[in-house]
């Protein structure tokens, strides 16, 4: 096993691998796929959002949806419009991240999308959430995964983090 280098975008990059590797050899007994992905949202996307927000912050939701992001669009009217791809990654990672998820079954019992929301953190309140098909969570996931390289590209190769 090779040490990484940059933890957060090889981490992101081992969890994008695995992800791969479950969908290619998933079977009704497992590995599950849509287990994986879910569990791939947070070491692919909690992870390096932090160190990203600032850039996905500025990048519009009209223009990822030119570079092939999946339209997500709020399931409530009350729901919240996010205000920039990164809004929506942030709406999307805290979802995941306080397992804010149930699944929605397709026509042969398998999952088919996700409910994700979340909800204010002392009120409880729902703010925001979004029926997504798995194809498109999956989509979601390797935009950004795409979107962090490219970032991490322009920035340049830094001096790796340590605790």
């Amino acid at each position: 096993m090779v040490m990484p280098i940059d933890p957060i975008r090889d981490i992101m990059r081992r969890t994008m691998a695995n992800l791969a590797f479950v969908e290619n050899n998933a079977r009704p007994d497992g590995p599950f796929e849509v287990t994986q992905l879910i569990n791939s949202f947070l070491g692919a996307l909690a992870h390096p959002w932090e160190a990203l927000q600032s850039d996905l912050m500025a990048l519009p939701l009209s223009e990822a949806t030119q570079r092939g992001w999946p339209a997500i669009s709020k399931e409530r009217t009350s729901d919240r419009d996010p205000t920039s791809l990164g809004d929506l990654v942030r709406l999307m990672r805290n979802s995941f991240a306080h397992g804010n998820i149930t699944f929605l079954p397709g026509a042969k019992g398998e999952i088919k999308a996700l409910r994700v929301w979340n909800t204010h953190p002392s009120s409880r309140q729902r703010t925001w959430g979004t029926i997504v098909t798995v194809d498109d969570a999956r989509t979601f996931l390797v935009r950004f995964a795409e979107l962090a390289e490219e970032i991490h590209a322009r920035q340049g190769s830094r001096a790796p983090r340590t605790a």
